[in-house]
């Protein structure tokens, strides 16, 4: 199902990877960055103006290729970056500066291994400063936990999948990390065809498993995502093409299996605002908007309502029999109006495989894509799919 809303583009003749969206309260800020090997290593801060539809940008130096990029919640001039060509750093924390056209390093973080980093994911929430790097090949240590917070600069608080866990659990290298929205010690991993969740309580040096799905995927899994509202719901994406939502609390069967692209799955998103939204984006070139409104939040009140609903009218019949008369209540009407579960629309306004797509963080109906070739899209949710959420 092709988009009719119109798609606005930002490209740059540089090879790319990442591209985050900025917690700016007013901007539609994207962030996307330069693998550096045969182009220079560059950072670019795009704008959108959904008022004017109007993108601006300014172009950062930086003093090495960037292989992943994270906005940081509780700033939004800050960034957490990897380097591409395997610096003496895993991962460093950027400022984007005041003045100036070179992004400013406040702080590196401590190298947990000799491998060079392959993610960096920084804590969604506000009130938590922890960010995980993912070593690529594997490491003895596995996955590192920094504390953010520390006056003395970044420090390890605990790591995952280390030596032991992978040999205890079977694991294979950890590709992907996501942090529970609302917990501090609570994230999970996927390793292989593995989804994987921890738990850091219990042992501040070395995380807890709590739930393991040893076969989500028939091949390897690219990404994953907790629902921001609901956080026992986690999206993941894989190299079998399927995007599958599961329930973590009965994870036996996954609760819904999307099946729109042709190619592996790189990313998978949430909308952090109307949780019935989900972007994914892959090798194929294509980014689905889907609506997967019965895992959502949105059907949990629906459902609360409904019960509510039918109390009333229970009650209502009761008194109805009881005076003789005949009651006017009837089941409420759905209507062909709102959301129901599907493709809500395919935008493939890319030419090679698209590696990440962001909300935006200001205004929840646009959001942005990047593929290989330097080019970022920015599109929007079609207005009728608004309507159907709205009213």
């Amino acid at each position: 199902m092709a988009s009719n809303t119109t798609s606005y583009v930002y490209g740059i003749d540089r090879h790319t990877l990442c591209l985050t969206a900025l917690h700016h309260p007013s901007h539609n800020r994207f962030a996307l960055a330069t693998l550096g090997i045969t182009e220079p290593a560059e950072l670019h801060l795009v704008d959108f103006d959904s008022y004017d539809n109007v993108l601006s940008s300014h172009v950062y130096k930086h003093t090495c290729g960037i292989r992943s990029l994270s906005n940081v919640s509780w700033d939004p001039n800050l960034l957490l970056a990897t380097d591409s060509n395997g610096g003496s750093a895993p991962a460093q924390l950027l400022k984007i500066p005041d003045k100036g056209d070179t992004m400013e390093t406040i702080a590196v973080l401590p190298q947990a291994s000799e491998t060079m980093a392959h993610t960096v994911v920084a804590h969604p929430s506000t009130y938590c400063k922890d960010a995980a790097v993912v070593p690529l090949p594997a490491s003895a240590t596995g996955v590192a936990i920094y504390d953010l917070g520390q006056s003395s600069g970044p420090v390890i608080r605990c790591s995952i999948g280390g030596t032991g866990a992978r040999t205890l659990h079977h694991m294979e290298d950890i590709e992907a990390v996501a942090f529970h929205p609302s917990a501090a010690t609570l994230l999970s991993t996927t390793d292989g065809t593995c989804l994987r969740s921890w738990d850091t309580r219990s042992d501040p040096q070395r995380a807890t498993l709590t739930m393991s799905i040893e076969c989500a995927h028939s091949a390897r899994i690219r990404t994953l995502d907790y629902n921001p509202n609901l956080p026992y719901i986690v999206a993941t994406a894989a190299d079998d093409g399927y995007v599958r939502i599961w329930d973590t609390r009965a994870p036996s069967a996954p609760l819904l299996e999307i099946a729109n692209h042709s190619h592996w799955v790189y990313s998978v998103a949430f909308n952090p605002n109307h949780d019935q939204l989900l972007l994914s984006a892959g090798a194929d070139g294509l980014v689905n908007l889907e609506s997967v409104v019965s895992v959502s939040s949105a059907q949990v009140v629906a459902t609360h309502h409904q019960a509510e609903e039918d109390t009333r009218q229970e009650d209502a019949s009761d008194a109805s029999s009881v005076d003789g008369g005949d009651s006017e209540c009837g089941a409420s009407d759905i209507g062909s109006g709102q959301a129901t579960d599907g493709l809500v629309a395919q935008f493939d306004d890319h030419e090679t495989s698209v590696y990440t797509a962001r909300w935006s963080h200001a205004d929840p109906w646009i959001f942005a894509s990047l593929s290989f070739d330097g080019r970022m899209v920015i599109n929007s949710v079609p207005r009728e799919e608004k309507y159907k959420i709205l009213l």
